[in-house]
């Protein structure tokens, strides 16, 4: 009668606690736990209830499921979990609100002969599919438990949170066997999020990362946003329990494995503001996060030519939250540190300045930003980079700050989060499993050691007969037609059937044709049952380009990502094919739209106006910047040039063709102008860097060069082969650029937009690489021309703008026998044929009609045919 009496007591006192838990909406649930006990982490003290619990559990839970204790779990929840063979539902009343909830999985579970990488767990909260097939093992990463977490508003008038855990589906070894398997979780947690901080009332209204000009709309209402990264900058790991007092419970992880290249140093806050009562931080982030920051040291000269970046792996497919963290602990005057900040290579903030957007020194702020990861194969659990980069501007401190950065990936117009699980590597922590599994192991170990000996000896016989065998065929292999292709590995990228791509195509119907080059015929292709146009490039048996570019492009393609770079989707490499499938650009490239005044085809492709064109420069500027700078190694594109500036339906240009790429020296050797590839000499013609072209030393700078003559390309409106630098050159000396400008620009460019613009062009083709500027150095440039272009259109002063329309007898030149040619309705001089005393690569008008002419106009990928050029 005692013993039931304090049984009695017990189940009140848990009722009362469990009351108040689910009136406030904090809970901790943990799974497994026996019926109306509880448990308490020794690492933080909270106490933790069961979660068979008749207020929100199903009545059915001891049939569908039962608890499982793993003794190699260091800490609650983690010691006890819940298996489950069929759908579990708890229930939970709460108060309308934003809500965290965290999911928590011991990796190595052990149960009835299951391995850890066969469970596999399923999850809807409410409308939200946030888990389908989830393996904790497969998404560890080796890390001793992972906790997962969501978060999302309870509606006013909803109150209920259903959470439905359904037992998921796995391959057994091979994509045709698919089993059934036991879903499993350790623990569930509810916290408040404070109203507005993540989500509010109202449709909120993001910068667009991808469109800096328009906004994003999140609507509260249909969103659910998973964490991907929450990191303190400069600073430790900050655990839950020294989140802000009353807080979240959330982990900021130190950011030190996440920057590329040079991580700086560390900086500890400043004591006078440590001690501080005031400015303490917000709900945003904890102080302790606030008052670190990590800095690129103290030479500002270096650090301006220089800048932080770092490198996180998203799920493609999905809009991502960007929220960065600052505080102002050094400056005292706005201006003393200006800073441009990019978001996968895209400049989203201008001119920064801490002190001035936070109203004060010590006063911590955050700014948020939306861009979009673009998917193609929800299938696969491949991963992207995502980059965020910041670059000192001039001022007293020449160097960034950056407290703290949270990455929270959005759900998608479905409601979903789910993501497919990573391959397995056919490896399990075998410390978990249980005893019976153990002995077993043990067997096969000793069967495997005595087998080893004899195994071995047959293994070294078939070794030596091979090697021996293949000498005397090496001869015959190495000259063989047939020779096997270098094999490619699939998880770069999506790998298509050619049977797919037949159907893509309509069997390669000459209708779908958009494109010719070099490397083949490009066909426009629907595939994902029409729902995704794509440009499917197919290389031609004849073609001089082969398998060694088609490698390198899907190498290239496959670990780069940028808004101003063009998308691989897949390849085929079957039965002799090699097609490439790239995302469809509507609008071509950037040649068709220049509408060269002397050629000879009718170009019935828009005429691209000069803002546009200068965006497009600015676009494609940003692409190479990103190869130049944002990588551990740089990457050379090699083959700059306007048929390779592609124009997406909103005209975002995206540079292309990387079959010629390489990678090059590592960035910190290259930007002070001493590292370079020594290499065979390719690229197209016209646009080739004479010195790299004399000295077959390939540098970043033979990119920039490449850049220059496309930028003249696009003022003039005159193909590359017939621009006769040296004489724009001196046009631009005399000060008479405007003579040879396209005359469809008049009374579009202003005089100072055209001076600067020929300025950094002029720049980009010196002869000498290293008075050459940096892609860095071209983007800031064609930035400050863009705004100095919207300035003046917004003034409506027509007299700002340029007249090209009026004839100039002046001449740009004319020496060593060069010759006068039509240059528009001016007169300029072109040499014969050779190369002139710039070092510049000039072609005569014969010897490069039949390889200009040739690329047709709405040529989506093409390739030079002089063989001179690749």
């Amino acid at each position: 009668m005692h013993n039931c009496f304090k049984l009695l007591i017990l189940v009140i006192v848990l009722s009362c606690i469990t009351s108040d838990a689910l009136n406030n909406t904090r809970l901790l649930i943990n799974c497994g736990l026996p019926v109306s006990t509880q448990s308490q982490s020794h690492s933080d003290g909270r106490v933790w209830q069961s979660d068979d619990d008749p207020v929100f559990a199903s009545s059915n839970l001891d049939i569908v499921s039962t608890n499982v204790s793993e003794d190699a779990a260091d800490d609650v929840p983690f010691k006890v979990g819940r298996v489950f063979w069929s759908d579990i539902t708890y229930t939970l009343t709460l108060t309308p609100g934003p809500k965290f909830i965290r999911l928590y999985f011991f990796p190595n579970v052990s149960y009835n002969n299951t391995l850890p990488h066969q469970f596999s767990t399923s999850l809807f909260a409410n409308s939200f599919a946030l888990l389908h097939n989830f393996n904790p093992f497969l998404n560890s990463q080796g890390k001793p438990f992972i906790i997962v977490e969501f978060q999302f508003i309870i509606q006013n008038g909803e109150n209920n949170l259903n959470l439905i855990f359904s037992p998921g589906i796995i391959n057994n070894g091979s994509p045709d066997t698919r089993l059934s398997s036991y879903g499993y979780v350790n623990g569930i947690e509810i916290e408040s999020v404070p109203d507005g901080l993540y989500l509010n009332d109202s449709n909120l209204i993001y910068t667009d990362a991808n469109d800096p000009e328009m906004g994003y709309t999140l609507d509260k209402d249909l969103t659910a946003l998973q964490t991907a990264y929450r990191l303190n900058v400069g600073g430790d790991i900050v655990d839950e329990r020294d989140d802000n007092p009353g807080g979240m419970k959330r982990k900021w992880d130190a950011d030190e494995d996440y920057v590329v290249g040079e991580r700086g140093i560390k900086l500890e806050p400043d004591p006078k503001w440590v001690s501080s009562k005031n400015n303490s931080g917000t709900n945003a982030a904890p102080k302790i996060v606030y008052g670190t920051t990590r800095s690129m040291g103290d030479d500002s000269y270096l650090n301006w030519k220089r800048n932080l970046t770092w490198m996180f792996q998203v799920d493609p497919g999905f809009y991502y939250l960007v929220r960065l963290h600052f505080c102002e602990l050094s400056a005292t005057k706005v201006g003393e540190r200006v800073t441009n900040l990019y978001i996968d290579g895209i400049l989203v903030e201008q001119y920064f300045d801490i002190l001035l957007d936070a109203g004060g020194f010590g006063i911590p702020m955050y700014k948020d930003y939306v861009i979009n990861v673009p998917g193609h194969n929800p299938t696969t659990a491949s991963k992207v980079a995502l980059f965020l980069a910041l670059y000192p501007l001039s001022g007293v401190f020449v160097d960034i700050s950056l407290s703290g950065l949270e990455i929270l990936k959005l759900s998608d117009t479905a409601r979903n989060l789910a993501v497919p699980n990573p391959p397995y590597n056919g490896t399990d922590d075998t410390t978990s499993l249980n005893t019976t599994r153990r002995a077993k192991s043990s067997i096969r170990k000793t069967i495997i050691i005595i087998g080893s000996g004899i195994g071995g000896l047959l293994l070294l016989s078939v070794f030596l007969f091979a090697l021996f065998r293949r000498r005397l065929q090496y001869k015959k292999l190495f000259t063989s037609a047939n020779m096997s292709r270098p094999s490619l590995q699939t998880d770069l990228c999506r790998r298509f059937s050619l049977t797919q791509i037949r159907v893509a195509t309509r069997d390669f119907d000459q209708n779908l044709i958009i494109g010719k080059g070099g490397f083949g015929k490009v066909y426009k292709g629907c595939i994902d049952g029409g729902a995704t146009n794509v440009a499917v490039k197919r290389l031609n048996s004849t073609s001089k380009q082969g398998e060694q570019e088609f490698l390198t492009e899907i190498e290239m393609l496959s670990r780069l990502r940028h808004r101003h770079l063009v998308s691989l989707i897949g390849y085929c490499d079957e039965k002799g094919e090699m097609i490439l499938i790239y995302e469809y650009m509507p609008h071509g490239t950037l040649r068709d739209h220049l509408n060269y005044r002397d050629a000879k085809e009718t170009c019935k492709n828009e005429v691209l106006p000069w803002k546009q064109r200068l965006k497009i420069c600015l676009g494609s500027a940003r692409g190479l910047e990103y190869l130049h700078g944002a990588n551990k190694q740089l990457i050379i594109h090699r083959d700059v040039k306007s048929t390779n500036i592609l124009l997406d339906d909103k005209w975002t240009a995206k540079v292309s063709d990387f079959g010629l790429s390489k990678v090059g020296p590592a960035s910190d050797t290259s930007d002070i102008g001493v590292g370079h590839v020594s290499t065979i000499v390719k690229g197209s013609f016209g646009y080739l860097d004479p010195e790299y072209y004399q000295r077959g030393q390939l540098t970043e700078k033979s990119d920039v060069y490449s850049f220059g003559v496309m930028l003249f390309e696009v003022l003039c409106a005159r193909p590359a082969v017939e621009l006769n630098l040296p004489n724009v050159r001196a046009c631009y000396t005399k000060g008479i650029l405007y003579t040879i400008v396209d005359p469809t620009l008049t009374g579009q460019i202003t005089h100072e937009c055209l001076s600067k613009f020929g300025e950094i062009a002029e720049l980009c083709i010196r002869a000498n690489r290293d008075e050459r500027p940096s892609m860095r150095d071209v983007v800031l440039s064609l930035e400050f021309m863009l705004t100095l272009q919207q300035t003046a259109e917004n003034t409506g002063d027509i007299s700002l703008m340029v007249d090209f329309t009026i004839r100039s007898n002046a001449t740009c030149g004319g020496e060593n026998g060069a010759s006068t040619i039509s240059f528009g309705e001016n007169v300029c001089e072109s040499r014969a044929v050779g190369v002139d005393t710039q070092g510049s690569i000039v072609a005569s008008n014969t010897a490069v009609t039949n390889s200009y002419m040739e690329v047709k106009s709405g040529s989506v990928f093409s390739e030079i045919f002089d063989l001179r050029a690749r």
